[in-house]
């Protein structure tokens, strides 16, 4: 059965289009970890969607909080505008944007806000998200 895209934009397409191709869509926590402790040196920016009293509770290290009501506003924002609310360099198609929540529902929501936005962004999922990280990290998972 094909695929109707007539009545979706053109950005909205790409999006689409990005999604079914991309094979590096979601993270693992192996991964993740890897990339917080710089094995490999992959450049990339860390989203926690969850609200401010979820993430009192504990969050994954180097994370920078943006509440997923906040989403589509802080991204649409100007670079400084950005920097100046988050802390952190607004995300760039040079560095991979990781998203992630309690379970893995809002940070998929995320994406797609940020799909339409910006379309040409690198980002991925941490579906397990910080129930499987505070599982795993807890367990003593090894590094590599």
């Amino acid at each position: 059965m094909p695929i109707v895209l007539r009545q979706t934009s053109s950005r909205a397409k790409t999006a689409i289009l990005r999604r079914m191709y991309t094979t590096k869509q979601d993270v693992s926590f192996q991964e993740l970890r890897q990339l917080i402790h710089g094995v490999g040196k992959s450049p990339y920016t860390l989203i926690d969607v969850r609200e401010p009293d979820e993430v009192a509770q504990g969050k994954v290290p180097t994370a920078t909080n943006i509440p997923l009501g906040e989403v589509a506003t802080a991204f649409s924002l100007p670079n400084d505008q950005f920097k100046s609310k988050y802390g952190i360099d607004k995300p760039s198609p040079s560095v991979e944007t990781i998203f992630y929540c309690r379970s893995g529902k809002r940070s998929q929501s995320a994406i797609d806000q940020v799909e339409k936005i910006n379309p040409n962004l690198v980002i991925r999922n941490y579906r397990g998200s910080w129930l499987n990280y505070s599982e795993n990290a807890l367990n003593g998972q090894s590094l590599v």
